[in-house]
This record gives structure tokens, sequence and C-alpha cells, in this order.
């Protein structure tokens, strides 16, 4: 298991019985878990925290396979802090807000359809498994991949106003400067994988 979700899971009382899953195909959901995935299947096709040169940085979320128009389910029960669109590198991203006991999570949906439509909006209370939007188009996803889901769950609470080495809190890939390195910019977000099979999902 990673450090830094060893260290988050043991004060949620969590470590005993988890599981690390890099990828798997057809999840089940525990009806009396906490969190679930947010597809309904799940097949990872680019792991959480490797390192992408391209955009050089660690990866701060899982990439999943999907086709254009698949539903997408909130994770957990949770407030809906903030919905994108145009956003480089995403096309349309949205943000929830969680509580887990006295910890905060912020779990990112990246590459969802704005053609489409949300089924949710900004401020609105969503409950774990239900539909808040769909995945993208191959020709609205923000960039030459194809259609897929960028999952990610950042620690701490919902902030608009923060930023790390000038960069918005919730973008794709590590960022290193003065303040900062990579792997304390990493260490500020989870494993999802784990972090859902250790809740019940």
């Amino acid at each position: 298991m990673k450090p830094k979700l060893a260290w988050w899971l043991a004060a949620l009382g969590l470590l005993g019985g988890v599981c690390s899953c890099e990828s798997s195909t057809g999840p089940g959901v525990d009806p009396a878990g906490e969190a679930r995935f947010p597809l309904d299947s799940w097949l990872v096709t680019q792991d959480f925290g490797v390192w992408n040169p391209d955009w050089e940085g660690y990866h701060l979320a899982e990439d999943v396979a999907a086709t254009g128009g698949d539903p997408v389910y909130a994770m957990a029960d949770g407030v809906v802090a903030g919905i994108f669109t145009g956003v480089q590198g995403y096309e349309a991203v949205m943000l929830i807000e969680h509580r887990f006991d006295e910890n905060y999570v912020v779990s990112l949906y990246g590459h969802v359809s704005t053609r489409r439509g949300f089924e949710v909006s900004e401020g609105d209370a969503v409950s774990k498994g239900e539909l808040i939007g769909y995945i993208a188009d191959d020709d609205e996803d923000g960039g030459p991949w194809g259609p897929h889901l960028h999952f990610g769950i950042r620690t701490g609470r919902y902030s608009l106003a923060e930023r790390i080495c000038g960069y918005w809190l919730y973008v794709g890939y590590t960022r290193s400067c003065a303040g900062i390195t990579h792997e304390e910019h990493l260490a500020l977000w989870l494993d999802p994988t784990d972090f859902i099979i250790a809740r019940g999902g």
C-alpha cells in the first residue's frame, strides 16, 4: 500500500482488509459501502502516480476506459462543489466534496460531456451512485485521446482560491516549484481504486 494512503486510511481506521487493485473489470457495488466506482466497468488505462513525460508530472488520477455517453455516477454522498467547462486537458470537469467521519476529500470527474448535459448542478447534494453526467464523445473531450474518465480523489476540502505553483488545485498532473516537489504534490491525492475498495466499493 502506498504510504500516503496508509496514513490517511489509518486516520479513518480502515487499514484492515485494504486491497490494492490496479485495474479491474465489472466492479461490484456493495449497497452498504460508503463509496463505489463511478463507472459500471473499471479498466484502468493510465494508473495513479505514473510519471507522464508529455505533461512532465505524476498522474493525479486514474484514467478509465469508457465509451462516449456512458453514465457517470457519484462515488459517494456529497455536495457538487464545481462544474467547469472548457478546461484545458479536461473539457468538462465536475468536482464533488465528500465527508468521511472528520475527513474531507474531493472527487474529480474529468472528460464529462457538455453536449449531453449534466444531471446535477453546483450546490446539489448527491447520493452514492447517483447519475451525475456522461462520458464525453471523442470530438468534445478536450484532446487527441479517446473517450475515458479521468477520476481523481484529492484530500481536504474544496477550494477555488488556493493554487499550487500558480496552478488550479485540480490539475491532472503534479507541478513542482520553489514551495513544493512533485512528490509532495502527489501526496495530496489518493489512489482512487485503493480508496474505493477500502470504503466498501
